[in-house]
C-alpha cells in the first residue's frame, strides 16, 4: 500500500499532523528526525523559520489533512489534541531532547581538561603496550579516567572534540580508541542517555579494539587490500577483545555486549554474528557508528582521510543499510556537519577553524578566522559567529564552501591557541 502524502504550506499546518519531508535538506535544520509530529503551535512557528512548505504523512497524522490559516499575531500556546495511542507516546518519548546543559565555555573547558585529555590518551596507549606484552592492566583506573572524560563532555561537548583533533599517524589504533570514546560520549550526551550508560559507553569504546593487540603488526599496518585469510584474522579481534575483558574483574555486561556488537550492522552485513536491526543493542549501534566515522576521517595505511563533509555524506548514504537512519541523523546533529576543530574554506576565500557548534543551525558554527582571502596568516585571528554574521565585509552572503583536511594551506588546528 502506497504511503499517502500531501504537500502543504507551513502556514496551513495544524497540531497533530505528521511531517514526513521538508523543502530543504534535513541536516540544514534543527529537526531531529526525518519525520515528527507537530505537538504544539510553537512547532509550526519553528518550521516557519526554515521552510515554506512541507510534506505530511496523511496516514500517520492524528487529524484530518485539511489546511488551516493561523493568526500569526496571536500568542503561541499549547493546542489540545486527542490522547495519543501507546505507539504515539513511544514516538514522543524517542523525540525527547537531552537534559544535559553546557555549564562552561569551550575555551575554559579546553584549558581545564587539556591534562585530562593527555592522561586519557596515555592510559589507552599504556593498555595496548601492556597487552602486546601479555600483561594485564588496571580496569578501575581506566574506568576512572573515562568517567572524568564523561564529566568534561557533559560540561561542554565541544572541548574534548577540540582536543581530540591531534592525530598521531604512528599510533592509529590507540588514538582511534580514545577518539571514539569522545565521539560516542558526545552522541550519548546529545541523546540524553543516563550517566551510568554514558560511562559504560566511554569505557566500552576505549576497550572495543583491545583484541587487536594480539594481531600481527603487519596485518594492522598493511598497505592495500587484505586477502580473505587476513580479513578473517582481522575479524578475530572481536573475540580476542572479549577474551581479554572476560579475564578482567568488574567489566559490566553492557560493555561486553557493546564490544561484541560494534562491528554488527543494521542490515545484517556485519560480523561476527550478522545481527539485524533491533537485535543490536543501542550502545552497540552507537559504537559501530562512531567507530566508522572516526576511521573515515583518519589517515590509515590503506586509505586516505575523508573531510568531515565527505564522511557525513558517506554516513548519510548508509542510512537504513549499515546504520539506523535515526541514529545517523542524531549523530550529525550532535557533532555538526563541521565538527569542532575542523578547518573550513569560506565563501570570501578566508580559512577558519570551527571552535563551537550552533545546534539550531549546524551549517553555521562559530569560527576562528586564521587566513585572509589571499591565504596569508592574519595578524590577529578573529572570532566569527556565523549565526549572527550572515554577510562578509563586502556585503556578500557568508557561508562555508567546504571543510578541509588538517594541514591544508599549511594550517595545523592542533597548534591553534584559544583565548579563555
Amino acid at each position: 500500500m502506497a504511503v499517502e502524502q500531501k504537500t502543504m504550506l507551513v502556514d496551513e499546518l495544524q497540531v497533530g499532523m505528521y511531517v514526513a519531508k521538508l523543502d530543504r535538506p534535513w541536516i540544514e535544520t534543527p529537526f531531529p528526525l526525518q519525520g515528527f509530529y507537530i505537538k504544539e503551535l510553537g512547532d509550526i512557528d519553528q518550521l516557519r523559520r526554515y521552510c515554506r512548505d512541507v510534506t505530511i504523512d496523511i496516514a500517520r497524522s492524528r487529524v484530518q489533512a485539511d489546511p488551516v490559516r493561523h493568526d500569526l499575531s496571536a500568542p503561541v500556546r499549547r493546542q489540545g489534541v486527542e490522547a495519543p495511542s501507546i505507539a504515539s507516546a513511544a514516538v514522543a518519548t524517542k523525540l525527547r531532547r537531552p537534559t544535559y546543559q553546557t555549564t562552561i565555555s569551550m575555551p575554559q573547558e579546553v584549558m581545564a581538561s587539556r591534562e585530562l585529555h593527555k592522561q586519557f590518551a596515555d592510559s589507552v596507549l599504556d593498555i595496548y603496550h601492556r597487552l602486546a606484552k601479555g600483561q594485564s592492566f588496571d580496569v578501575d583506573a581506566t574506568r576512572e579516567v573515562a568517567s572524568k572524560v564523561v564529566d568534561s563532555v557533559i560540561r561542554n561537548p565541544d572541548a574534548m572534540v577540540w582536543l581530540s583533533r591531534v592525530r598521531d599517524k604512528d599510533s592509529y589504533s590507540y588514538h582511534h580508541a580514545f577518539r571514539c570514546a569522545i565521539w560516542g560520549t558526545v552522541l550519548g550526551r546529545h541523546l540524553g542517555i543516563s550517566r551510568p550508560a554514558l560511562e559504560n559507553l566511554a569505557f566500552g569504546l576505549t576497550m572495543m579494539d583491545v583484541g587487536k593487540a594480539r594481531l600481527p603488526d603487519g596485518l594492522l599496518n598493511k598497505n592495500g587490500l587484505l586477502s580473505s585469510t587476513e580479513r578473517a584474522e582481522l575479524r578475530n579481534h572481536v573475540g580476542y577483545s572479549l577474551e581479554i575483558l572476560a579475564g578482567m574483574p568488574g567489566v559490566p555486561s553492557q560493555v561486553m555486549q557493546m564490544v561484541a556488537e560494534h562491528h554488527e550492522r543494521y542490515d545484517g552485513s556485519g560480523y561476527p554474528n550478522k545481527l539485524i536491526g533491533k537485535a543490536i543493542s543501542p550502545l552497540g549501534k552507537m559504537a559501530g557508528l562512531v567507530d566508522t566515522y572516526d576511521a573515515m576521517t583518519s589517515e590509515r595505511p590503506y586509505a586516505r582521510a575523508l573531510t568531515s563533509v565527505e564522511a557525513v555524506s558517506k554516513l548519510y548514504d548508509l542510512r537504513n543499510t549499515e546504520f539506523q537512519s535515526q541514529l545517523v541523523e542524531e549523530f550529525i546533529q550532535a557533532i555538526g556537519v563541521y565538527p569542532t576543530g575542523t578547518l573550513v574554506h569560506m565563501s570570501n576565500h578566508e580559512v577558519g577553524v570551527v571552535i563551537a557548534q550552533n545546534p539550531e543551525r549546524r551549517l553555521r558554527p562559530k569560527l576562528l578566522v586564521l587566513l585572509d582571502g589571499d591565504k596569508r596568516a592574519v595578524a590577529k585571528p578573529r572570532y566569527v559567529d556565523m549565526l549572527t554574521t550572515t554577510h562578509d565585509s563586502a556585503g556578500e552572503p557568508l557561508r562555508i564552501i567546504t571543510s578541509l583536511l588538517s594541514g591544508s594551506f599549511g594550517v595545523d588546528p592542533a597548534k591553534v591557541q584559544l583565548a579563555a
